[in-house]
């Protein structure tokens, strides 16, 4: 008769390998499951976030064509940079101006007569100096009135119009300089001198003013002198204002009597610029489109957003907004076909640039109202773009729905870690008992053999 035989505590089995293959095995088909949704989902939500950076990148381009002040710009351009420039606003009309730049604005430079060096004694009392209307005095004590002394003075005089005091030694000796710190005449400098009745020197020798000019003028004060089309206008610097509205010159250098121009014209390069920048936004943007909701019937693959509702939404709705006439414009100039701007395979849009080149030149005026304004396409579609992605807009809502999801899933693993640990238990209390049930079995074959053997006449021969 054959023994029954097992390992173990009776029976040899390995319950614990057992156990958990077999849990393994439960648990590995729906993990699995639950991994590729999750997986699948994350794809989603980083599609949409690709999403998102394409509407906020193309919705940006559109902050300089939605500004009127974008279509309001004037270029400025010089027919001679190196005699000068010009910038400006709004307010200033097209046309070329004729400009002379006959003069710069120069600071005045006046200069003692020659003293031994710096030290020498020139003599105290007071120094009054006068500069476009404004005055400022200077005490010089005996003791203190060397020219290095006067110069620290009427540098460091608190009320100070705008002189600048120097020391320059040249062949004949020191000279002490004043100088002003602003061009044009009316900062021409002027000194009237008292001096004290103790002075052992000549502080007269600084006078500079009608009936005293002890100092030498080493450099006139000077206003700029521009001509524009015939009208002359002066200026302390080097910059004129406010002579053509909406213009202001920078003077660089003198060239008197030469003719030179001016031409100020509509900014169409910067708007231009803004167009195209226009464009490769939205490209851009319908190449994310497309590749998110593309499918590849040879490779039968699909775009992670394919046959999304949401995804279809957005294209709709900024598709419409692109093929709409802006209301209230001119007919002939109210799309933006009729900038040379059209749409090509996939919704990719081609620009003429020829032809907007030539709208820019021929129609300025009115290509403003296609992007700006209340119809225009530039602030239509900002408006759209902020609706889609707003709090509470169709694309939150969407990824808040994906996010649900996740947050569910991670419910079903939860429920699912709990179930497998209850079939585990089960398992292991079925092997156990059956590991106990082979212990009993085994015992009583042995009994049984031992018994049979001990029967008279019997010969029992194990196997």
């Amino acid at each position: 008769m054959a023994t029954v035989t097992a390992s173990g505590i009776g029976s040899g089995l390995d319950i614990n390998s057992i156990v958990s293959q077999l849990v393994s095995a439960e648990r590995a088909p729906q993990a699995t499951r639950l991994d590729s949704k999750e997986a699948l989902i994350q794809a989603r939500l980083s599609a949409f976030g690709s999403l998102k950076s394409s509407l906020t990148t193309f919705q940006n381009s559109l902050s300089s064509l939605k500004s009127a002040d974008t279509f309001s710009k004037r270029s400025a351009t010089s027919s001679d940079t190196a005699a000068f420039t010009a910038t400006t606003t709004s307010a200033a009309a097209a046309g070329t101006y004729t400009v002379k730049v006959e003069q710069l604005a120069a600071k005045e430079t006046i200069a003692s007569k020659a003293y031994a060096d710096n030290d020498a004694v020139v003599g105290s009392g007071v120094l009054n100096f006068s500069q476009n209307g404004e005055t400022f005095s200077v005490a010089i004590a005996d003791g203190e009135d060397s020219l290095t002394a006067i110069r620290d003075a009427v540098n460091s005089a608190e009320d100070n119009t705008g002189v600048t005091a120097s020391i320059v030694t040249d062949q004949d000796g020191a000279h002490l300089v004043f100088s002003s710190t602003e061009t044009g005449l009316d900062n021409a400098i002027e000194v009237d001198v008292t001096p004290s009745g103790t002075d052992t020197g000549n502080l007269n020798d600084l006078a500079y003013t009608t009936g005293n000019f002890a100092m030498t003028e080493k450099a006139e004060a000077k206003d700029s002198i521009v001509v524009v089309d015939g009208f002359t206008l002066n200026s302390a610097s080097l910059k004129f204002e406010g002579m053509i509205e909406g213009i202001t010159i920078d003077v660089k250098t003198a060239k008197p009597g030469e003719s030179l121009s001016l031409t100020v014209k509509h900014d169409t390069a910067s708007v231009k610029k803004s167009i195209e920048g226009f464009v490769a936004s939205y490209n851009s943007l319908m190449a994310t489109l497309n590749d998110l909701t593309a499918y590849d019937p040879e490779a039968d693959t699909a775009g992670l957003l394919q046959g999304d509702s949401t995804t279809r939404s957005v294209a709709n709705r900024i598709r419409q907004e692109m093929g709409t006439l802006v209301s209230g414009l001119d007919v002939e100039l109210d799309s933006l076909a009729e900038l040379g701007i059209t749409t090509g395979d996939k919704g990719i849009l081609e620009i003429d640039a020829t032809k907007l080149s030539s709208v820019l030149d021929t129609d300025f005026a009115n290509v403003a109202g296609v992007f700006a304004g209340e119809n225009g396409y530039a602030t239509r579609l900002d408006s759209v773009i902020g609706d889609i992605t707003a709090g509470g807009g169709i694309l939150e809502n969407r990824t808040d729905g994906l996010k649900a999801q996740v947050e569910r899933i991670d419910d079903q693993r939860e429920a699912l870690d709990l179930r497998i640990a209850a079939i585990e238990a089960r398992y292991q209390a079925q092997f156990s008992a059956l590991d106990t049930l082979l212990g009993q079995l085994n015992n009583t074959g042995d009994f049984l053999t031992e018994q049979l053997a001990n029967l008279p006449g019997s010969v029992y021969k194990s196997s």
